[in-house]
């Protein structure tokens, strides 16, 4: 059984990993003092809310871009000190991830909380395929995000989480590709036009922003889900496959069916568009797409917002969302009909690949989780989600006469 992890410990662990090109972290004892209180504050809550939120710490003197232009900064007339207490009044200010409370020792050397400072913003960062993001500096960069959950970056990378009271072997920060293997490769059906005789060349990098817009959706959806704090579940079938799957002697039970609409086929229309835009651009498809997401997709942020906003709402309905790898609307309020299994043990992977596994017993886990279990045992077309009201996230799938499951630390 690993040890539990302490202030004093996690910030030893911290200083041991943190890359050497970086801003220097914080003296020991302020470094300490800093997670003990993070940690605090995670444990609060505000008006009914989880505390969640960023702490970047920066100087405001540093509190300057790696690209041109003035960053937008907040400087508070008067700092105030950094407790848990001032980091949950503050915390509303935060919780979106595109800002960050910075902070920084004071005259006297005490850590204050003196402004905010905007970081940018999810939908950037999550489409943005290099390495680093510009606008973030090589500083400290903690998240609160679950009672009792820190992660520390420096700028865009993680350097550790402590999460169930230890820091390593609990779960992943990006989603596991080993999990949607083979599920979202392929492009939707689309009213766009691609280039009189595509390339092999154009027809991958369109697959492959079709598949990165999808995990990125999915992403919000989940966000959503977990900050509204109700929990659910989601399938993702082939569309072909879901009739027989709902059938009488199917595992899937739609208490609400969806009737097919052309609005329900908006992922479809968003690549469109998507294509639409970068079609007519010079250079690679996928080049443009990474160089310049913030121009392409900004504009359709509102779009995917409404949208993954309805569907975490339809995943609070008492059932699972069904969803095809398009994310067309199947079904909702669905019962998974799986009487009897010969299934005892489930494997948690331990890497992103699931080529390390440890077994655990299929009773570990909830009632949603063991249904989910379940229908991957029974259907291995079925991929699942799982998001506890505590905001644990799961991924599921069969695999190899496997069912496999991935503990997912960020969103």
């Amino acid at each position: 059984m690993p040890p539990h992890y302490y202030p004093p410990d996690i910030a030893r662990a911290l200083q041991e990993r943190w890359p050497a090109p970086a801003q220097p972290l914080l003296p020991a004892p302020l470094l300490t003092h800093l997670i003990s209180v993070a940690y605090q504050a995670s444990l609060l809550r505000d008006e009914g809310r989880l505390v969640q939120g960023q702490l970047l710490c920066i100087a405001p003197a540093e509190a300057v871009p790696a690209d041109a232009g003035e960053p937008f900064v907040l400087p508070f007339a008067t700092p105030h000190p950094c407790t848990e207490q001032e980091i949950r009044r503050l915390s509303p200010t935060v919780q979106r991830g595109s800002t960050a409370l910075a902070v920084a020792p004071g005259p006297t050397g005490e850590l204050q909380l003196w402004g905010l400072v905007l970081i940018g913003t999810e939908w950037e960062n999550s489409f943005t395929l290099q390495d680093e993001a510009a606008g973030h500096q090589q500083t400290l960069l903690l998240h609160i995000r679950q009672p009792g959950s820190l992660s520390f970056f420096c700028g865009n990378t993680r350097v550790l989480t402590l999460q169930q009271g230890h820091i390593e072997g609990h779960g992943f920060l990006q989603f596991p590709m080993a999990w949607a293997a083979g599920h979202f490769g392929d492009l939707p059906t689309l009213p766009f036009q691609p280039p009189a005789s595509p390339s092999a060349e154009w027809q991958a990098a369109a697959a492959e922003i079709a598949g990165t817009l999808a995990l990125h959706v999915l992403r919000r959806i989940l966000t959503t889900v977990r900050d509204a704090g109700h929990g659910g579940m989601v399938v993702l079938v082939s569309a072909s496959g879901f009739e027989a799957l709902s059938s009488e002697t199917g595992v899937l039970w739609p208490k609400y069916r969806v009737a097919a609409h052309r609005s329900n086929e908006w992922f479809g229309q968003l690549m469109t568009e998507i294509l639409t835009r970068l079609n007519g651009a010079s250079g690679s498809l996928l080049s443009q797409f990474q160089q310049a997401p913030y121009t392409v997709l900004r504009t359709l942020e509102r779009q995917v917002e409404e949208l993954t906003h309805l569907l975490a709402d339809l995943m609070a309905v008492d059932g699972a969302l069904v969803l095809d790898k398009n994310f067309n609307i199947l079904s909702f309020g669905t019962e998974i009909r799986v009487s009897s299994t010969s299934i005892s043990h489930v494997y948690r992977a331990l890497d992103m690949d699931a080529q390390q596994l440890r077994p655990e017993r299929l009773d570990s886990g909830g009632t949603r989780h063991r249904a989910a279990y379940r229908l991957c045992q029974a259907d291995a077309r079925c991929l699942a989600i799982v998001v506890s009201q505590d905001g644990a996230v799961k991924f599921v799938r069969h695999r190899e006469g496997k069912v496999i499951f991935w503990d997912q630390l960020a969103l």
